[in-house]
């Protein structure tokens, strides 16, 4: 899951704001803000993968989840365990240093919330094959996969696929880089994630500060339910 590539992310070029910011993902803040509260869903497991620095696993073990957090990068679990500290919850997050596309050393039905803030699009066709039914393996019944990755059908992932193909369809290189995004249609990923139900599958437009300038990036938030 190009390694190389995060760790030198983490440790010298600092440009994707997912590698900075401390602040949750807004896709997690609703659904912890919004949808639990609304569907009474209480705290329980959850599985952060590629935490990262660990920010999403910070919030979530600060509103009572306990957290398993997995990530590739050892530069980024240096980070994390820092920020674990920081943060007071270094004991309700237990962390492992796996790829999101293997086979997890985790119990099935497991977990009540898996997250996947901007993991999926960075996995090759292998390792999605992996990795569709570790989701489905892990999740308890009744419990939520909550995903945001790279939009197919939008302006910017169509003018890189021309630009600077990778090795699949909706794929491409990022120039800056060197790393390998894959977009996704909507039909995609309910075929990838079937017989999850979907709960709520939208497009959101972001202007996203990176390589030191502002790019429109259409993104798909997922919410689907075991």
């Amino acid at each position: 899951m190009q390694k190389k590539l995060w760790e030198r992310e983490y440790l010298e070029l600092k440009n994707l704001p997912s590698s900075q910011t401390p602040k949750p993902s807004r896709a997690l803040t609703w659904f912890i803000e919004e949808y639990c509260p609304a569907n009474k869903v209480p705290a329980g497991r959850a599985l952060d993968v590629g935490m990262g620095r660990g920010r999403n696993s910070v919030y979530l073990a600060q509103k009572g989840w306990s957290v398993t957090g997995t990530e590739i990068a050892d530069a980024a679990i240096s980070l994390a365990k820092k920020t674990f500290n920081e943060a007071d919850v270094a004991s309700k997050v237990q962390v492992l240093q796996r790829s999101a596309g293997e086979k997890l050393p985790l119990p099935d039905v497991n977990f009540n919330l898996i997250l996947d803030m901007m993991v999926l699009h960075l996995l090759s066709s292998s390792e999605r094959d992996i990795y569709a039914p570790e989701v489905m393996r892990l999740l308890k019944p009744g419990g939520h996969f909550l995903f945001y990755t790279i939009y197919a059908d939008s302006p910017a992932a169509r003018n890189l696929c021309q630009s600077s193909p990778g090795p699949e369809p909706n794929s491409y290189v990022i120039p800056q880089s060197g790393m390998i995004e894959k977009g996704f249609t909507e039909s995609e990923i309910k075929q990838m994630f079937h017989p999850l139900r979907v709960v709520n599958l939208e497009t959101k437009t972001e202007f996203t500060p990176a390589f030191g300038d502002i790019y429109e990036r259409v993104y798909l938030q997922g919410l689907l339910k075991k």
